[in-house]
């Protein structure tokens, strides 16, 4: 017997990739794309805003790139940011952070391996949600397609729907 439910449907959103989308403490990240892996769940965005539909629990995972366009470079340099409940005004989840890895080729550009989590009860309402900044050093642009974006995988939110 298996042990792990198979989700209801998972969905990746895109994040939009760009010049222009500066960094600030409390900053939707912009979204775009969605593209539906397994199953029908398509979620509405406006707003750069996520509605989630009543009737189901969602695990929530995003990533998102920075890069060092118009700053001075250190290798201090990083970026938190986590999920926010635009229904109910509240940060929920579990916050990322994403460091920069030192000096070499991809020296402006950082995205690794840090992913903001949230578990999402919307078994009884849905709500609508975002990704936020939530503090930053030394970098100044989200999910930025200039000179090294090659490197990276830009940013993006999957979204695992699960049965009530």
């Amino acid at each position: 017997p298996s042990l792990l439910a198979q989700p209801q449907a998972i969905t990746v959103i895109e994040h939009t990739a760009g010049t222009s989308q500066t960094i600030a403490n409390g900053n939707r990240v912009q979204i775009g794309t969605v593209h539906n892996w397994y199953g029908s769940f398509s979620p509405t965005i406006a707003t750069n805003q996520v509605t989630l539909a009543s009737g189901y629990y969602y695990y929530v995972e995003s990533t998102v790139q920075a890069y060092q366009l118009n700053v001075a470079f250190g290798l201090n340099a990083y970026i938190s940011y986590r999920h926010y409940d635009e229904t109910n005004t509240a940060d929920i989840g579990v916050t990322a952070t994403t460091w920069q890895a030192g000096s070499g080729p991809d020296y402006q550009l950082f995205a690794r391996d840090s992913v903001a989590r949230a578990l999402i009860d919307c078994t009884t309402s849905g709500i609508d949600f975002s990704v936020k900044v939530s503090a930053f050093a030394n970098c100044d642009r989200i999910n930025c397609n200039a000179a090294q974006y090659i490197y990276a995988g830009l940013g993006r939110t999957v979204i695992w729907q699960l049965e009530s």
